[in-house]
């Protein structure tokens, strides 16, 4: 136990549980054509249909894509409304948003290996050649910059900010103004750890001297060695990290851009066909039928996200709670749970009452007090024979 524990904490508790939903076959039947046929195909095809627009190059040179974009390229694919259909931009969204945040790791990952490779990785001789100094000055004033990096960074920058003020045409009394903030607003952007000063020194320095200590300096794991230079080991190094620069450019090339359940076995056939009747274009071409053939893919439809406010909550005679989501009013489900969660629907169940109360009255009651905040509705692998939606079990799953 934390020797903590006995402190009152006041951040929130959260939670996730899933129940089963019980219904009728007719029901069941539906919600399974409307998230197969509908629901799940609209997120391929929006998927796909991302990738497809101009501004895309765009999205994945600034690594974002929002959602008010998914959305007006979804309204284009239909007019439709719904938490169904907000659902769906909600998960394009999210899927796009980590395929480029991947991508945007591995292309960054990149650029710094070519900056280390092209800028850092020089040897001596090339350095001194570079500042036109011996090697012991250059050893000099790394030691120099080591002793107090953040100060050099500083100085480095109010040394260009007033070589940039001086350029353009400021009164006086603006530029004394802006002198004095200079200091405050340039520490600000300090890198926090040594690596990252040095590596600002030498991309904002515009002296060739500093610049090329700096680089001695990285180049020797930010330590002043008075050891001779080992070219072998240099070249050891260059070839490491241009075998690096390759992979993480391949890995980019080859970083397949988001596709979709194939919940009909429309690919998986057609690129069985193709291996079947068809040579491969070249080994590129042929990988990729291999890949999709025989990669794992879900053969159940995407879920459902809803909010609090979108489930309608009610018992019957006999005490069971059922619900029924916004948009599918005809088709309700009673929660199967153990009676350890019992407790939690009914807790649903009060606030739902006292929302829908809430409604019909004058004051207004804040969402943030109901206990529930989010569900998902999604179909898992059961037991059965026939028909898709007798082998699956539809359920849910709810944060609190």
């Amino acid at each position: 136990m934390s020797r903590n524990s006995n402190k009152k904490s006041t951040s929130p508790i959260h939670r996730t549980i899933r129940c089963h939903l019980d219904a009728s076959e007719g029901v069941l039947q539906k919600v399974w054509e409307e998230m197969t046929k509908i629901n799940t195909p609209l997120i391929v095809q929006l998927l796909k249909s991302v990738s497809e627009q101009p501004e895309f190059e765009a999205n994945k040179e600034n690594g974002n894509i929002t959602k008010k974009e998914i959305t007006a390229l979804r309204k284009s694919l239909t007019q439709n409304t719904g938490r169904a259909y907000s659902s769906v931009d909600s998960l394009v969204t999210e899927v796009y948003s980590s395929w480029l945040t991947l991508y945007q790791k591995r292309k960054n990952q990149k650029e710094r290996k070519e900056y280390f490779l092209n800028n850092i990785l020089k040897s001596d001789v090339e350095l001194v050649e570079e500042s036109n100094c011996d090697l012991q000055t250059i050893r000099s004033k790394a030691q120099e910059i080591l002793n107090q990096p953040e100060k050099v960074l500083i100085q480095i920058k109010n040394d260009n900010k007033k070589k940039t003020k001086s350029r353009s045409k400021i009164s006086k009394k603006n530029s004394v103004k802006q002198n004095s903030d200079l200091k405050e607003n340039t520490d600000k952007n300090i890198p926090k750890t040594l690596n990252g000063i040095l590596y600002e020194i030498h991309r904002t320095t515009q002296e060739v001297i500093t610049r090329c200590a700096v680089t001695y300096l990285l180049k020797n794991y930010n330590k002043v060695s008075e050891v001779e230079e080992n070219i072998k080991k240099l070249e050891k190094r260059r070839t490491e990290k241009e075998i690096q620069i390759r992979r993480l450019d391949k890995q980019i090339q080859n970083n397949r851009l988001p596709n979709g359940r194939d919940i009909t076995g429309e690919i998986y056939n057609k690129v069985f066909d193709n291996l079947i009747n068809q040579v491969p274009k070249d080994n590129e071409e042929y990988k990729e039928w291999i890949h999709n053939i025989s990669k794992k893919t879900s053969n159940l439809p995407y879920p459902i996200d809803y909010l609090y406010g979108d489930l309608t909550w009610y018992k019957n005679e006999t005490g069971q709670i059922f619900v029924y989501f916004n948009g599918w009013s005809d088709y309700h489900f009673q929660i199967c749970c153990n009676q350890r969660q019992r407790h939690f629907f009914e807790r649903f169940l009060e606030d739902h009452k006292a929302f829908t109360k809430n409604e019909k009255g004058e004051k207004k009651l804040s969402g943030s007090l109901f206990t529930l905040r989010s569900i998902q509705l999604l179909w898992q692998q059961g037991e059965g024979k026939g028909e898709p939606w007798k082998v699956h079990n539809v359920s849910t799953t709810l944060h609190l």
